[in-house]
């Protein structure tokens, strides 16, 4: 299977083979990705183990979401 170059959805530069082949789902250039702060906004919860009613908690551990961040494209001024 051949991957092919796409534009970035930020400045519609071309972004590398390498990049997609190291990252499939990335949609920005390096450049954009390191102006915008990376395309994912990550969200970190302690999950607590303890009783239903208890007022001790007990935390587990930790559960992660991660979610794409709206990335809006440059102005072509």
């Amino acid at each position: 299977m051949t991957i092919k170059a796409r534009p970035c959805k930020r400045c519609r530069a071309e972004i590398p083979v390498e990049r997609i082949e190291a990252m499939p789902q990335t949609q920005l250039c390096i450049k954009c990705s390191e102006a915008v702060g990376g395309e994912w906004d990550y969200h970190f919860a302690n999950e607590n183990i303890g009783k239903a009613g208890s007022l001790k908690k007990n935390y587990g551990g930790i559960s992660v979401q991660k979610t794409r961040r709206q990335i809006e494209p440059l102005d072509d001024r």
